[in-house]
């Protein structure tokens, strides 16, 4: 558990630092709007974590308060780079909280699925978390925002404006998944695997056997 745990902090502090990055470089007059190619907006792993946390971490306090930290304290970076508090702090910020939770929600069980499956239901439920984001987040942008018309053409548009966004979040969030429930994540964090029950002999049992039926053992 404590190395999983370390594993989590390093993460999330990985988390901040790439979403306070392209605010950094503006101080350097470098051009980052969305369609900048050159730069990865919301390429992170802010959900696949999320979907970690849920997963791994057993106290219910850290599993939902270390992704709504990092997601915090990036904000709070956010306004203390621009001198933007909106920046960091829009109206509608509280969904994303609240998405981010559900992330949590959702990353619960994947932790007792034998690899291959687990890794496929993460991808599959972090596309489902980036999934409610997008629609929950640029709803709520869209509504009562001059920018936009107050109707189906006018939400559509917010919509397709939120894709350069948007793309790369769901692709940011299924790499990130396949890479934090690999074998590769096991075994930096110490992550149990069961092992296979020894199979029984069809010869009959002699004290010179004994042990032969052994239980599976938590490595």
């Amino acid at each position: 558990m404590a190395s999983r745990l370390k594993f989590m902090t390093g993460l999330m502090a990985l988390t901040v630092v790439l979403r306070l990055v392209p605010y950094f470089l503006t101080n350097y007059d470098m051009k980052i709007d969305a369609g900048a190619i050159y730069y990865p907006w919301n390429f992170s792993p802010l959900m696949a974590a999320s979907l970690f946390s849920g997963a791994y971490v057993t106290d219910r306090r850290l599993k939902f308060g270390l992704p709504i930290l990092t997601l915090l304290v990036s904000d709070m970076g956010i306004w203390a780079v621009t001198g933007q508090f909106v920046w960091g702090f829009p109206a509608d910020r509280w969904a994303a909280y609240l998405c981010l939770g559900m992330g949590v929600v959702l990353g619960m069980g994947l932790n007792g699925q034998s690899r291959v499956p687990r890794a496929v239901a993460a991808v599959g439920r972090g596309v489902l978390a980036e999934a409610l984001f997008f629609v929950v987040t640029n709803f709520l942008y869209f509504w009562g925002n001059s920018e936009y018309p107050q109707n189906s053409v006018g939400l559509m548009a917010c919509y397709v404006a939120a894709i350069p966004f948007a793309g790369r979040s769901f692709v940011s969030t299924l790499c990130y998944s396949l890479l934090l429930f690999s074998p590769l994540t096991d075994r930096v964090t110490g992550r149990a695997t069961l092992r296979q029950p020894a199979l029984p002999s069809k010869r009959p049992a002699s004290a010179s056997s004994a042990g032969l039926y052994n239980e599976a053992k938590i490595q």
